[in-house]
């Protein structure tokens, strides 16, 4: 039996052609066919997407006084520049598309992953006043508003439940290359017998928990971080990702009522490929300017008098004892035009290092947490209270 006899089926045939060939019988404005001018306008809205991510990349190696919040703010902007190219070429060769579109979830599952973490490093900056903070919430129960829980098991789970999916992404991507070369991946259908049903369900799941998680802790935090515009940086954020999965949906919609579908102007690799690629591409041009002015470099300055009086323009501890007590004067840290922050942004292993050091962190606290309240408890029953 092979691996993918349960997928295959002898009345089931998908429709979708191969190989895909952009071959419109009709131009669809002027001289141009519907994919040359798409490849126009989706190739000009890219090259502006980057070139304004990449200023606002640079601007932070730059002026890289806070490496910790900068480094994973630098690993998000990324994002948007990924789902534009990831986007033109398959608008280019439209064969590429199922071998790439799933690369783009995993983009977004870091980007996710990286967004609560900087959510966390925001409300405080260092483990152990994170570890302070997080035990010190106590979070309503969705299933009993009166009851809570301790904000660290929350934190936990709610780590759990982002960290989940860029590794499902991961997986999802690996299959949609296999079953694609297998013949049984069928982009169009979502007939049982083949692996696009199964693939999309699992990647909706994955990618809703992961959502609403983050939503869930913004929405329990947030005042907790008014000063430092939570709101902007979140829309800057969620809208992207947000606005996607809707396209998404709406899309599935359209094809499966035929509402969309060929024509003299468009072909199939139009419909299914060539036109939601290129509202991604477009609409990632807005949101590149407005993820500029969200994450503005501004709290990461450090002016010479302030540096000389030690004053700091960064954003306080969660502790503010504890924080004037082992306070540094912050300087630019990027090194001579912003190499040493590019090459931490490279490092895949300084992100590997991060997610095991969270899961310590929230390891070591679940243990101290647990070893305070049983002393608490030792002491109640030695002294009878």
């Amino acid at each position: 039996m092979g691996l993918f006899d349960s997928f295959k089926n002898d009345n089931a045939t998908c429709p979708a052609p191969r190989p895909l060939v952009a071959d419109a019988s009709e131009n669809f404005v002027g001289g141009f066919t519907f994919h040359q001018f798409n490849m126009i306008l989706s190739g000009a809205c890219t090259g502006i997407t980057c070139v304004v991510i990449l200023a606002s990349m640079v601007m932070h190696s730059l002026r890289f006084s806070n490496p910790s919040e900068q480094l994973k703010i630098m690993r998000i902007a990324t994002l948007l520049p990924l789902y534009s190219i990831f986007s033109i070429i398959p608008i280019c060769f439209p064969n590429a598309y199922v071998y790439l579109v799933g690369w783009i979830e995993v983009f977004q599952g870091i980007a996710l992953y990286t967004f609560l973490m900087l959510l966390c490093e925001v409300l405080a900056p260092h483990d152990r006043h994170r570890v302070d903070f997080f035990a010190s919430l106590r979070i309503p129960k969705r299933s009993d508003k009166n009851a809570t829980t301790d904000g660290l098991s929350w934190l936990q789970r709610t780590w759990y439940f982002v960290l989940q999916y860029p590794i499902v992404a991961v997986v999802v991507a690996i299959a949609q290359c296999i079953t694609e070369a297998a013949g049984v991946y069928c982009l169009e259908s979502s007939n049982r017998h083949f692996a696009h049903l199964w693939l999309n369900i699992g990647q909706v799941l994955s990618v809703s928990v992961a959502i609403m998680s983050i939503i869930r802790f913004y929405a329990h935090l947030k005042s907790h971080m008014q000063e430092h515009k939570p709101l902007t940086k979140f829309l800057a954020f969620k809208m992207v990702i947000g606005l996607v999965f809707l396209e998404k949906l709406i899309f599935l919609i359209l094809h499966s009522t035929n509402a969309l579908k060929e024509s003299s102007t468009l072909s199939y690799a139009d419909v299914y490929i060539g036109i939601p690629t290129m509202i991604i591409c477009i609409q990632m041009v807005p949101f590149a300017f407005f993820f500029h002015y969200a994450y503005t470099t501004t709290p990461y300055r450090v002016s010479n008098s302030r540096a000389r009086s030690g004053t700091s323009q960064g954003y306080s501890a969660v502790d503010e004892a504890e924080a004037a007590r082992t306070y540094k004067v912050r300087q630019y840290q990027g090194g001579p035009l912003g190499l040493y922050a590019w090459l931490a942004f490279f490092n895949v292993f300084e992100f590997v290092r991060e997610i095991t050091s969270t899961y310590r962190m929230l390891r070591e606290g679940r243990m101290r947490s647990a070893d305070l309240v049983e002393s608490e408890e030792s002491y109640r029953m030695q002294y009878g209270m």
